[in-house]
């Protein structure tokens, strides 16, 4: 239940976080587009008035010009420049309103904007305008308005930053109280299957026994062949149960040394070389000598065993099988194709989910119980790795991942990192 707690935890953090990015985001957008959309109504309202600033009592309407802050203090308080031109090409550049600009400069902006396409836009920390009928330019300072633009965004990240730590602190401590329902219905499943498991052995075992009498006694026949393999198969599916189950119940392994993998991928390709020659399947082993990692030697080999074995049950007659063991830096990879039936239309995901078959040819018929592979991934997850099923045209590759970063632990304690 950690990883669901943390996965929710995430899912909180992460949202926080796009919903505090895109709300000052849009802030952010409406503020200076409001400013720039008034800094241009202040830039039209100037040269309306011959390159001054108007008092609000001789502005006729008012409403038309989008100053919703302007009042009988604006001329005062704006910063601006204008730089007209005669006809006879005579240049002048009024700067009373600003200190920073002198004429000479005013000009030379006023003749770079002038080349402009568009008669409205930004030029530095101004906006301009170019009117061709007055044959005049007009600058208007907006910094001031900008920068509190910027210093309020700031502000609101830092508030955003502020709250998303805290609000993902509380609800990593809330979220305990929500996984709990979910943690308690997957106890008492868990704690259902090894229940029933273990009373499920009894009667198995007393029918098992009672077959083999019957057989000494009347002597074997089909009836009593099918009730000792169909028991045989029961047995064997309680038996992956209580192991899917044990596993499940742990979130690390706690007895850990140095496996040889080549040996187990050998031995276990070696097991059913049999059932594969019957197929007419070609091998092809491409197995990385003396291939260790840290790990638990039983888990291991069962991976490497249903790995195989699911391969020998489905690869089609004349088939392929390719089983490739490589090791670098941070994993280690173990790869198993198979020849067989590829249905496009599954969603090969769900193959090691428990009992799920995702076409016709993947039946009970040819012995398994769509527990194998949810072994292999319990297994491989707790080795700090991963397992997937990629399809192809002709066949289905398992992709495994095992971390070489695991350290030699027995149930004493760490021995060393052996990595």
């Amino acid at each position: 239940m950690k990883k669901l707690r943390r996965k929710i935890v995430l899912g909180v953090f992460i949202s926080a976080t796009v919903v505090f990015a895109l709300t000052i985001l849009i802030v952010s957008i409406a503020l200076n587009a409001d400013i720039t959309h008034r800094a241009d109504s202040m830039t039209e309202l100037i040269i309306e008035n011959n390159g001054a600033v108007p008092k609000k009592s001789e502005i006729d309407k008012m409403d038309e010009i989008h100053l919703y802050n302007y009042n009988e203090e604006s001329p005062f308080r704006m910063r601006y420049f204008t730089v007209s031109y005669s006809k006879d090409n005579h240049v002048t550049a009024n700067v009373e309103h600003i200190a920073s600009i002198d004429e000479g400069k005013a000009v030379a902006m006023a003749d770079i904007v002038k080349m402009h396409e568009h008669k409205t836009g930004e030029y530095g920390n101004y906006r301009y305008r170019v009117d061709d009928n007055r044959n005049m330019v007009v600058f208007v300072d907006y910094t001031y308005e900008y920068n509190a633009v910027d210093l309020l965004t700031v502000m609101l990240s830092l508030i955003a930053v502020i709250f998303i730590v805290m609000i993902t602190v509380v609800f990593w401590f809330l979220s305990r109280r929500i996984v709990k329902p979910f943690e308690e219905n997957s106890r008492m499943q868990k704690q259902f299957i090894t229940d029933a498991s273990h009373e499920l052995k009894t009667p198995i075992a007393i029918i098992s026994a009672n077959a083999e009498v019957l057989a000494y006694k009347n002597g074997e026949s089909e009836w009593l062949n099918n009730i000792t393999t169909q028991v045989a198969r029961i047995s064997e599916l309680v038996g992956e149960l209580l192991t899917l189950n044990r596993l499940e119940e742990v979130d690390e392994i706690s007895d850990i040394e140095s496996v040889n993998l080549s040996e187990l991928t050998e031995k276990a390709c070696a097991d059913f070389e049999e059932m594969f020659h019957s197929k007419n399947v070609q091998m092809n082993y491409d197995i990385q000598p003396d291939v260790t990692i840290n790990g638990n030697t039983d888990q291991l080999k069962r991976l490497v065993s249903v790995l195989v074995e699911n391969a020998s049950k489905y690869t089609s007659e004349n088939g392929e099988l390719r089983v490739s063991l490589k090791k670098d830096l941070r994993y280690t990879s173990l790869s198993v194709y198979n020849t067989c039936k590829v249905d496009r239309d599954a969603d090969y995901k769900h193959l090691f989910d428990r009992f799920y078959r995702p076409d016709s040819s993947r039946t009970s018929s040819t012995g398994g119980h769509g527990i194998g592979l949810s072994i292999a991934k319990r297994i491989a997850v707790l080795h700090g790795g991963s397992i997937e099923a990629v399809p192809s045209d002709e066949g289905l590759t398992f992709h495994v991942k095992l971390s070489n970063k695991l350290k030699i632990r027995h149930k004493k304690g760490v021995i060393d990192n052996g990595s």
